[in-house]
C-alpha cells in the first residue's frame, strides 16, 4: 500500500479540483461575480491555513525581513490573482474543460512575472534542484 500512496493522493487531489470546478461553475451560473468568488476563496483558505501554519511551523520558520515578506506577498498576490481571474473568467464564459486547461497556465504566468521582475534566476535554481 505504501508504494501506491502517491497515486492515491494524486487521484484525491484531482477529485478535489473537479469538485472545485463544479462548485465554481454552479456559483457563476447563479450570478456570482468572479472577483468576489476569488476574494471569498482566498479569505477562506487564509482562515483555514493560518492557524495550522502558526501551530505547526512556528519553531521551524526562519525569521523574515520586511523586504522579503513584501516580495513574497506581491509575487503570490499577482501570480495567483491573475491565474485565478483567467480561470474564473474562462469558466464563466465557456465550459469546465476550457477552464481546466487554463488552470495549467499558473506556472507560465508566474514565470513571465518573474522574468518581468528580473528574478528568473530563482526559477532557474528551482528547476535545477528538481
Amino acid at each position: 500500500m505504501d508504494s501506491k500512496k502517491p497515486y492515491v493522493i494524486a487521484i484525491v487531489i484531482q477529485v478535489i479540483y473537479t469538485g472545485l470546478y463544479v462548485v465554481s461553475k454552479a456559483a457563476f451560473d447563479q450570478g456570482m461575480n468572479t472577483y468576489v468568488f476569488i476574494f471569498y476563496r482566498q479569505a477562506a483558505a487564509s482562515l483555514l491555513l493560518l492557524p495550522l501554519a502558526i501551530l505547526l511551523e512556528r519553531r521551524n520558520a526562519p525569521p523574515m525581513s520586511l523586504w522579503l515578506f513584501t516580495k513574497l506577498f506581491m509575487y503570490a498576490l499577482l501570480g495567483n490573482t491573475i491565474s485565478m481571474n483567467m480561470y474564473n473568467i474562462s469558466l464563466e464564459y465557456t465550459s469546465a474543460t476550457v477552464a481546466s486547461a487554463t488552470s495549467n497556465s499558473v506556472p507560465v504566468v508566474t514565470f513571465f512575472l518573474a522574468v518581468l521582475l528580473r528574478h528568473a534566476c530563482i526559477y532557474y535554481l528551482l528547476l535545477n534542484l528538481i
